[in-house]
């Protein structure tokens, strides 16, 4: 971790005050404690491939006709977040995702990529990850996961966390999801609530 990091981490440990004290005054101790998060915050990933390319295509076809679409697309995109119960600062915060994408008549499926964005109580995007879930081209099912987690320290309020899949370089279905960081019987913790609001592009059937 570079000295700046340790700075911000430590920063952060204080509520923010000593990047904020440098930037001066309410905005400066927002923008501390969203320059800690940026560096304490941790994302890790992984994926595997839970359908083949010819188990997919197969059962798209049996249930459209025995045809492809024209074009590739993502047939299905469905996330879950976990834990929805309270969880201590530094406890992981998952995302996991389902996706499976179809290629077409006139299009293969060459890349599917899913990218999570965290935004802190402010607003602001403090951490951003993403991972190419299909290791070759063609059709495939996948789950693919994101563990957050948030350091010691963290402000309290609503953190917003924001899914997105893209095929072959296009964006498609976005989820997202909140989590309120508050005292939990005295102490820090994370308190789910309700998925937010859902959005799906042309050309991708999500549920």
């Amino acid at each position: 971790m570079s000295t700046e990091s340790i700075i911000r981490c430590a920063a952060l440990g204080t509520g923010g005050a000593l990047v904020g004290g440098l930037l001066g005054g309410t905005k400066g101790a927002i923008g501390g404690a969203v320059a800690g998060l940026a560096a304490c915050a941790v994302i890790e990933y992984s994926s595997r491939q839970t359908k083949t390319a010819s188990e997919v295509d197969r059962e798209y076809k049996a249930a459209n006709r025995n045809r492809l679409p024209p074009a590739a697309k993502i047939d299905s995109y469905s996330t879950v977040v976990t834990p929805n119960a309270p969880v201590k600062a530094g406890d992981t915060i998952k995302v996991n995702s389902a996706i499976r994408a179809v290629s077409g008549a006139q299009e293969q499926v060459t890349e599917v990529k899913e990218v999570l964005v965290a935004y802190a109580p402010s607003g602001d995007e403090f951490k951003r990850g993403e991972k190419i879930v299909s290791s070759t081209p063609g059709s495939g099912e996948y789950d693919n996961s994101f563990s957050l987690r948030l350091p010691q320290g963290a402000p309290q309020g609503t953190y917003k966390i924001k899914t997105q899949v893209f095929l072959n370089g296009k964006p498609g279905a976005t989820r997202e999801s909140s989590v309120q960081f508050a005292r939990v019987n005295g102490q820090p913790g994370l308190v789910m609530v309700a998925a937010a609001s859902t959005t799906t592009d042309a050309g991708v059937n999500a549920q």
